[in-house]
């Protein structure tokens, strides 16, 4: 399997990603990938539909998941539930090599009775927006059925038995999180308004970003005040928002950046930033070089 950038994803009507699966008729994604990969040794924060599993080979990083910070050590790793606020950094720019697994619930959808009964009470349960995993007790078969996932994966062969083994991995892996997950406790239904209320915001983000956004628009868009926005922004994704939408606007330029002709002007004004000098100097205060220097040492694939 090769590594994979997904630091250029695209985005949903609700902002949330959608994401690059390996096989676009087959939801899942599964690759191998480094932290320095992404520009600031950062992802943006996101949400998605598709469970996520990371399993840390080398090095650490820091997860973020809703507001909290959890720190991912070599050897174990992390499942974040559907449509929970992640992302993955480094505030050191320590390198980190990990397996990334993105698996659709869909794939588990054949029969509702049972997708109902035994899925559902785990991708909608908001007791579990993530678990830790580590290398005792039930924890490790996941991990162990991750690792073989990984290995098993190919895309490529024409005998699909790698799907196959997907989805037996899948299954696996969903059974015994049943089987150790509290499912006697009510199962809260409803997200709290304030991750409600910062959804909304991320999504106007989104929808608006090559536009002039200010602080009271971005506020608005959430139905709070703006010293409300912006202790919301700095609780859960430890950025202020007018920062956060700067750090959007800069990664989604990458691609064009990366793979195309237009020039710093052009990709500047398209992406918000009014002018090719500030959208140098502040590609420079957050990716350490100039837009065309970096273009020069990455490769377009990215």
């Amino acid at each position: 399997m090769n590594s994979n950038v997904r630091y250029c994803a695209t985005f949903n009507v609700d902002a949330s990603e959608t994401v690059a699966y390996n096989n676009p008729l087959f939801p899942a994604y599964v690759a191998y990938s480094v932290l320095s990969s992404y520009p600031d040794y950062s992802s943006i924060s996101h949400w998605h539909r598709e469970l996520e599993f990371i399993v840390i080979k080398k090095g650490m990083m820091t997860y973020n998941v809703n507001g909290t910070l959890i720190e991912l050590t070599e050897g174990n790793g992390i499942f974040v539930n559907s449509r929970q606020l992640h992302y993955g950094f480094s505030v050191n720019h320590h390198e980190c090599e990990f397996i990334c697994i993105l698996l659709s619930p869909e794939l588990l959808q054949g029969n509702e009775w049972f997708y109902q009964n035994y899925i559902e009470p785990i991708t909608d349960n908001l007791t579990y927006p993530y678990l830790y995993l580590n290398r005792y007790g039930w924890n490790q078969s996941i991990l162990e059925a991750l690792e073989y996932l990984y290995h098993s994966f190919d895309t490529t062969s024409r005998n699909g038995l790698s799907y196959f083994i997907l989805i037996e991995q899948f299954i696996g892996i969903m059974k015994v999180l049943y089987e150790n997950l509290d499912m006697e406790s009510p199962i809260p239904k409803i997200e709290s308004q304030e991750l409600s209320s910062l959804r909304n915001m991320i999504t106007y983000i989104e929808e608006h970003f090559m536009q002039h956004l200010t602080l009271a628009d971005i506020a608005l868009s959430g139905a709070c005040c703006k010293s409300r926005c912006s202790l919301l922004f700095k609780k859960y994704l430890r950025d202020t928002p007018i920062t956060y939408t700067t750090k959007l606007r800069l990664r989604k330029s990458l691609l064009v950046l990366l793979a195309s002709d237009k020039t710093i002007t052009d990709i500047a004004y398209e992406y918000g930033f009014g002018g090719a000098s500030y959208y140098c100097e502040t590609f420079k205060k957050y990716y350490g070089t100039s837009p065309l220097l970096y273009k020069k040492t990455h490769h377009t694939t990215e």
